[in-house]
């Protein structure tokens, strides 16, 4: 299943908080959406304003959870007997770091 994520910009004259839904700290400046596959769970949708601090953080925690996804499938083809030197590489060069 996959996972997704997505900011817009917004009115400002409009209704909107005075600080982010995320952190309570500071002004948002982006609307988002994330619509998040959780194992054996139904999919989580939130939508809601944020800081640029809290976007990042958003931005990485997808990152986290597409690194993980990759490295599980990694493991599902080399135990088939796959060939994974292609997908090896393309995972270790997209992800350097294990974000597990």
């Amino acid at each position: 299943m996959t996972s997704s994520l997505s900011f817009s910009t917004f009115e400002p004259l409009r209704e909107v908080p005075e600080l982010c839904g995320l952190c309570s700290a500071n002004p948002p400046v982006f609307v988002y959406e994330a619509h998040a596959y959780v194992a054996r769970e139904e999919a989580k949708d939130t939508r809601g304003f944020c800081c640029a601090r809290c976007a990042m953080g958003l931005l990485k925690k997808l990152e986290r959870v597409e690194s993980r996804q990759w490295t599980e499938e990694e493991t599902a083809l080399q135990a088939e007997d796959s060939d994974i030197s292609d997908f090896h590489r393309h995972r270790i060069a997209a992800f350097p770091v294990d974000n597990r």
